[in-house]
């Protein structure tokens, strides 16, 4: 029995490889099921992948603002009910009183951290078939996702910001 050929002409066989390769026409991707057989649709795979790499960066910037949000929440709980004024003064709230979400917040971050895992082996996956084009649409939607959706990452410590807004003032 040949199975490599599963059902189909050998002309139309998947191509598959352990290396680096520019397949395009009869590339295979996961699955015999995701066969490409025309150029049409191996554009449309770049893109997806492309933007399948970018959402991943949505993703984790999605799970940040959620998290910040419930962070504003928790330190609103706190005030209203006057724990704050038993810090010191330059104290942070967040080193005092860990967060602990509600389990309804839990399973929404649970859920986006799974979207995002399961995105990401899914671009792994991708990868493994050592596909050139797929992988400069990886490491290009990744990019792309990093600069449209990673601006918040950057963090200036409140110390380093008093001295920052001390030598704007000076100027």
């Amino acid at each position: 029995m040949d199975m490599g050929s599963m059902g189909h002409s050998p002309a139309h066989a998947c191509k598959i490889s352990m290396l680096l390769n520019w397949y395009v026409e009869d590339a295979c991707f996961i699955s015999a099921a995701w066969h490409i057989r025309t150029r049409a649709q191996f554009a449309g795979t770049i893109i997806g992948v492309f933007f399948i790499a970018a959402l991943i960066e949505g993703t984790r910037r999605l799970s940040r603002e959620f998290d910040r949000r419930l962070t504003k929440a928790h330190l609103a709980r706190i005030q209203e009910n006057g724990l704050d004024s038993k810090t010191n003064p330059g104290e942070s709230m967040q080193t005092l009183v860990p967060v602990m979400p509600f389990w309804r917040e839990q399973l929404v971050r649970g859920f986006l951290y799974g979207l995002q895992y399961t995105a990401a082996f899914f671009v792994m996956l991708l990868g493994m078939s050592f596909n050139v084009p797929v992988l400069i649409a990886i490491f290009t939607g990744a990019t792309f996702g990093y600069i449209v959706f990673g601006r918040d990452t950057l963090l200036l410590a409140e110390t380093n910001r008093k001295t920052v807004d001390r030598r704007r003032d000076t100027r």
